[in-house]
């Protein structure tokens, strides 16, 4: 448990939209607000995708536009907040957050963290991030990873610091899942496979759609999430009428509560914050063995992976659960494992540690 509270935390993220690391940046900034501490959430720029998961409690402030005038920004906002510790949501704000502290000269702790791989990080500043991580993990107190393989990666391919860097998975509002009761309650549901996440290459709903075109011909699928691969992905799931939908970005937890199986399909995960919302769901878990759900399935204690690309195993793993979806239970008590408040407590106890 922790034995020692911060004064004041700031949560830096470049926006708020769709995204899990966007998500992780609010629910971190909730979590660290619920235990009294006085948190303040800073943005690049205004977004709402995530915004409603951002406590009433929380300041939330936004900084100037463009990547240097954000940095500046940031300088002066340290140089006059001076929180006692400031912890950056992804490899871009990573960089910028170290810039900033070592402009504002403060005593303020900074904490880095990485949600993804370097192999599909996006923009310059962010693949720059990863090159500078031997730098950047020496100039913070600690850098987190999401999981164990995504610190390992950092480490071993990108020379960062290994004292300083740690395993933290991301919070989760598991509080938000509606768990069917039993296993009957499970069954009886329709025949609908969910996946949830942004529309983009690296989540291969191609792979999906070809699968589901061998599943029995009752089965429905509902794909939610926007993004730059909508008409392709609409292109191909034609055939099937409404049996596929694709309704776009919304709350998931209503359309776990209508699922009997969820499925990810993705090349690369550092973490899966939908596989974890998956099981508090109750729903039995059908994952490529890309990353971070082998972590969060316990090797296939809790779900069903899947070599990435394989489309037989792929559809034979989609068969089965959809036939026999099994007890709810296990998978929701793992999923508690990931909650917010012992996630939070995780992050509490690494900043309350000597430098």
């Amino acid at each position: 448990m922790t034995t020692q509270r911060l004064r004041s935390v700031a949560v830096y993220v470049p926006g708020l939209q769709a995204g899990g690391a966007e998500r992780t940046a609010a629910v971190l900034a909730s979590g660290f607000h619920a235990t009294g501490i006085p948190t303040t959430l800073l943005v690049d720029y205004e977004a709402e995708a995530n915004r409603g998961f951002v406590a009433p409690g929380v300041r939330v402030v936004a900084l100037p536009g463009g990547h240097g005038r954000n940095v500046l920004a940031l300088a002066r906002w340290l140089g006059q907040e001076r929180p006692e510790a400031a912890l950056a949501i992804d490899a871009t704000a990573s960089l910028k957050l170290v810039a900033a502290a070592a402009l504002a000269r403060v005593p303020t702790r900074t904490y880095l963290s990485y949600h993804g791989y370097g192999s599909v990080v996006r923009g310059r500043l962010g693949r720059l991030a990863y090159r500078l991580a031997p730098i950047l993990t020496r100039l913070s107190v600690a850098t987190v990873c999401v999981s164990q393989g995504l610190a390992h990666h950092l480490v071993q391919d990108w020379h960062a610091c290994a004292e300083r860097v740690a395993a933290v998975p991301n919070p989760i509002p598991v509080q938000h899942a509606q768990p069917p009761v039993d296993a009957a309650a499970l069954a009886a549901r329709p025949a609908l496979i969910l996946a949830v996440g942004r529309l983009v290459p690296e989540k291969r709903y191609d792979r999906l759609i070809a699968a589901f075109r061998e599943l029995p011909s009752d089965t429905r699928l509902v794909i939610l999430g926007e993004g730059p691969e909508r008409a392709a992905l609409t292109t191909a799931a034609a055939e099937f009428g409404d049996r596929v939908r694709m309704p776009g970005h919304a709350d998931p937890w209503q359309a776990y509560a209508d699922a009997r199986v969820f499925a990810l399909t993705s090349t690369s995960e550092s973490f899966g914050n939908v596989v974890v919302e998956a099981l508090a769901s109750g729903l039995p878990v059908v994952a490529t063995d890309c990353g971070g759900p082998r972590e969060i399935l316990a090797e296939g204690r809790f779900g069903r992976l899947v070599s990435v690309g394989d489309h037989g195993a792929l559809v034979d793993a989609l068969s089965r659960s959809l036939a026999e979806p099994g007890d709810p239970a296990p998978r929701v008590a793992r999923a508690a494992t990931y909650a917010t408040f012992r996630v939070v407590e995780t992050y509490l106890d690494l900043m309350s540690k000597p430098r």
